[in-house]
């Protein structure tokens, strides 16, 4: 018996949906193309439930007939390609005649639509793949696509979609891209019924931007213009003062094409080199126009990735514009220029500077807690001491002091709290640090030299300060050898365990702004917003909606300098959206919590007076993991007096 079968239409169907229903921005993306396509000058989108339970795509353009309308739910059914040649120089966005045959197969769908020249407009509707009706109805010239319940007939495929909050980024941001793409265009989304986009016909590129990110955004936008041969680059590029954490904010099309291109990435980051650190993105809108003939954008189901011809040449292109652009704008430039007078500092950073300015009173140890409002805890026992990574095993005992067994091992593969007592609650972002990351921090570099060694055992005052490398990095000795800590990260470990358990107190201070500040949010931006709102008014933000897409900031965490609330914000959204995938209630506020430490700690090429980095470590043995970092990276190093005897060729 043959065991070759030629498969169903039906199921035929199922498995194209695989690759072209991602999700449900995918089935925006196919119809907005359409939309174009068909020569629509207004597009409106509307979704509930991040698009499980409805997708609603109307416009106003050509509007199809009624065997048109019937014969595109066929596979393989498109008025974009007549001939093989065809393929060689495609113009429009849709062309595949696959997309609205692997939409009906997993959904519920309704197509109304007419032509000008129609007296009455046709709907037809589909679930699952079966034809269910078609009738003459009153509609205006257009088209309008509904669809309902998606991958309720594969219910393994539904599973396998994230939260309501996650897709309506997605969707928000298909729709921001498109919207970028096709200026003369208006875009209107709405989410829940409510309006996240809505945008008039701009004039140029400059205006579009405006009305999706708001004038701060576009303050720092340098034009981009260049050309070789038929090839042509233009668009806008961020100042290198100006970049974020993610890349969401980089937008690249081809010939109007909406893409995710590895050629294009990479020119805009070597033409940024030297002038950002490492970690950090430009923010870019870049339209590349070629030859159709130059690009095949057949190489993906979704077409959200091409193959170029020549793709040296467009790097290059796209490289050499982008740094010309920088060049002439001067903007490198201002990365080395003298800063401008900082203003009056706040209450809060009053504080900070009296206790780690550069002249800083000589004070007591007791009046450097009071200055930080930090309560000081008992004295530590006699019997108990810290334990951190280090050392060797011939450590000798201090009289009156006893090993413990709760040892904080550090190793690269081993979680720190995997040994620790079960009466001390586990660091939540030690749990999943190395997913989430600092903002700004660099990767581990595997091969160094110098790590944490095992099984150190530190007694705070047996720890002497001696000074500082670089005014970064505290030196100091112990009984066993040398230390070298890092006062950033230590202090960020001190600010985070206070936070966090004031956070689990619900007795987190804050501070009012004498006059609230404003911030202007992204599509995507605003909807991370509204899924971390909850999550920042427990930490101490007090915010609010205005119009659109603004936000009022009313009061802040105290720990915080008012000069940074705006960053942190929009850093921490970016973050969170980047790790969207999979991200708990507790992940999303462990990062919070350290976001929050890392910006209101002291930074580095920062100068500290003995008192100050006492204090530091005095406070760093006291919590309950002074081995690392809330992000998971080590705060303390140190060489042991024997590896330096062996340095030194005494043993």
């Amino acid at each position: 018996m043959s065991k070759i079968r030629v498969l169903p239409d039906s199921l035929a169907n199922k498995i194209a949906a695989g690759e072209v229903v991602e999700r449900p921005a995918s089935i925006v993306k196919e119809l907005i193309e359409n939309s174009i396509d068909a020569g629509a000058k207004s597009i409106e989108v509307a979704v509930e439930s991040g698009g499980r339970r409805l997708i609603r795509i109307s416009d106003n353009g050509e509007g199809m007939l009624r065997d048109d309308a019937i014969l595109a739910f066929e596979r393989h059914a498109t008025s974009k390609l007549k001939t093989s040649e065809d393929l060689e120089a495609i113009v429009t966005l849709g062309f595949r005649g696959e997309a609205l045959a692997s939409i009906a197969s997993v959904a519920k769908v309704r197509l109304r639509t007419q032509t000008a020249s129609d007296l009455v407009g046709t709907e037809v509707e589909i679930s699952g793949g079966r034809m269910l009706n078609v009738r003459d109805v009153a509609f205006t010239p257009g088209a309008e696509f509904e669809i309902r319940d998606l991958f309720f007939n594969v219910p393994a495929r539904r599973k396998f979609l994230k939260s309501e909050a996650t897709e309506s980024f997605h969707i928000a941001n298909l729709v921001t891209h498109y919207a970028l793409a096709n200026p003369h265009l208006s875009f209107k989304l709405l989410n829940n019924n409510r309006e996240s986009i809505r945008t008039t016909p701009a004039a140029d590129l400059r205006e579009r931007a405006y009305q999706l990110f708001g004038g701060e955004f576009i303050a720092s936008l340098i034009e981009v213009g260049g050309e070789a041969g038929e090839m042509r680059v233009r668009g806008f590029v961020s100042s290198p003062s100006a970049t974020r954490t993610t890349k969401d904010s980089q937008y690249f099309f081809i010939n109007g094409r909406y893409v995710r291109d590895k050629v294009i990435s990479r020119a805009l980051i070597e033409a940024y080199r030297a002038m950002i650190p490492a970690g950090v993105y430009p923010s870019a809108m870049l339209f590349v126009e070629m030859p159709p003939h130059e690009v095949d954008v057949n190489v993906h189901p979704a077409k959200t990735e091409v193959r170029f011809v020549r793709s040296t040449i467009v790097h290059d292109l796209i490289r050499d514009a982008v740094r010309s652009a920088i060049g002439s704008s001067k903007a490198a430039v201002t990365l080395f220029a003298k800063p401008e007078p900082p203003p009056a500092p706040t209450t809060a950073e009053t504080f900070r500077s009296h206790v780690f300015g550069e002249k800083p009173p000589q004070i007591s140890r007791e009046e450097l807690r009071e200055a930080f409002k930090i309560q000081a805890p008992p004295p530590i026992p006699q019997q108990s001491k810290m334990e951190l990574s280090g050392g060797d095993d011939s450590l000798i005992a201090t009289p009156g002091f006893e090993r413990i067994d709760a040892e904080i091992p550090i190793t690269e593969d081993a979680s720190p709290f995997a040994e620790q007592p079960s009466s001390i609650e586990p660091d939540p972002l030690q749990l999943y640090g190395h997913r989430l990351g600092c903002l700004g921090a660099k990767a581990t570099d595997s091969n160094s030299q110098l790590k944490p060694a095992q099984n150190l055992t530190l007694i705070a005052d047996e720890v002497n300060p001696l000074g500082q490398m670089h005014n970064s990095f505290i030196i100091a000795t112990d009984r066993s050898g040398l230390l070298l800590i890092d006062q950033h990260v230590a202090h960020e470990r001190i600010l985070f365990e206070q936070h966090w358990n004031a956070l689990r107190r619900k007795k987190v201070e804050t501070q009012r702004l004498l006059i609230p500040e404003t911030l202007d949010l992204s599509p995507a931006q605003a909807a991370a917003f509204d899924q971390l709102l909850p999550e920042l008014e427990e930490n101490g933000f007090e915010l609010g909606r205005l119009s659109g897409r603004t936000i009022a900031i009313k009061a802040i965490p105290a720990m915080l300098g008012a000069g940074v609330a705006r960053t942190l914000l929009l850093e921490l959204m970016d973050a969170i959206e980047e790790n969207r995938r999979g991200l708990s209630l507790d992940e999303i506020r462990a990062e919070i919590a350290a976001s929050l430490a890392c910006r209101a700690a002291i930074k580095i090429n920062m100068t500290l007076a003995p008192e100050k980095m006492r204090w530091l470590i005095d406070e760093l043995m006291k919590k309950e993991n002074p081995a690392t970092c809330p992000h998971g990276r080590p705060i303390i190093l140190r060489i042991t007096a024997r590896e330096i005897e062996k340095g030194f060729q005494r043993i």
